[in-house]
């Protein structure tokens, strides 16, 4: 897992071929205005999903994780907590379905790591780190507004 400033962006271009080209669209003022949904960049192979709506209390949120894909979570308007665990020391709740990139864990007993993401700031999952973001920043839900990069692995 890695959490930084979408400025510092370049220093971790080099950890995966497609992460440039993802830190790229970004920067392009015209993608960030597009409607929620999906767009592909190159195939599934890189695809990214704009998304917008409120987030949620923790504690009705489980854990997630992916076999096939590298999360890029860039934060656009309000902030949002992800909690991060290593998958490994969680107990499976609902494994990966055929048709879907997405597992999900039961909560835990131990206290997971919670990063504050503001706005210009992302979150790099991979498949062993499991996460749950959209979480509220405080004692109520606030609007935000993200990008999620789909890179396959």
């Amino acid at each position: 897992m890695i959490h930084d400033s979408l400025a510092n962006a370049k220093r971790y271009t080099g950890l995966h071929p497609r992460f440039p080209a993802a830190f790229a669209w970004c920067q392009e003022p015209g993608n960030l205005a597009k409607p929620d949904g999906r767009y592909a960049l190159q195939g599934d192979a890189l695809f990214v999903i704009v998304e917008t709506g409120p987030t949620i209390a923790s504690q009705l949120k489980r854990f997630e994780s992916h076999r096939r894909y590298i999360d890029i979570q860039i934060n656009l308007k309000g902030p949002e907590i992800m909690e991060w665990m290593p998958r490994a020391a969680l107990t499976l709740f609902e494994d990966f379905k055929p048709d879907n990139d997405i597992c999900f864990f039961e909560q835990p007993v131990s206290i997971p790591t919670r990063l504050v993401v503001r706005p210009q700031e992302f979150a790099i999952f991979w498949p062993e780190d499991a996460h749950k973001p959209c979480c509220n920043p405080g004692e109520a839900s606030v609007s935000y507004r993200k990008l999620v990069f789909k890179i396959a692995l």
